[in-house]
């Protein structure tokens, strides 16, 4: 009897995308997540999915198109006023008493 009549298992090739991750990813509860700027290889749908949500970015993208917050953010804001004190009270004549 020949080897030939035995099945032959094929391992399936599944196809990956390199995304960078732009924000913690948690991969199950209890474990502590892959930090910003790792490199997962991830099925196409969840990575089409995580650039839709901007949980990560294709690495094929490159740097410089992630949305980042300019210098002229800081230039922007302006600081509150502080609102007027209380009235100051003296302190009763009788402490406790």
């Amino acid at each position: 009897m020949s080897d030939d009549t035995q099945p032959k298992q094929v391992a399936k090739a599944t196809k990956t995308v390199a995304v960078i991750t732009l924000l913690p990813v948690y991969t199950a509860a209890g474990r502590a997540p892959y930090p910003i700027g790792t490199k997962l290889n991830v099925a196409p749908d969840r990575a089409s999915f995580w650039v839709s949500r901007g949980i990560a970015r294709l690495e094929s993208a490159g740097a410089g198109e992630v949305n980042r917050v300019g210098p002229s953010a800081d230039n922007s804001v302006e600081v509150a006023p502080l609102p007027d004190a209380p009235p100051m009270t003296p302190l009763p004549q009788n402490l406790g008493s």
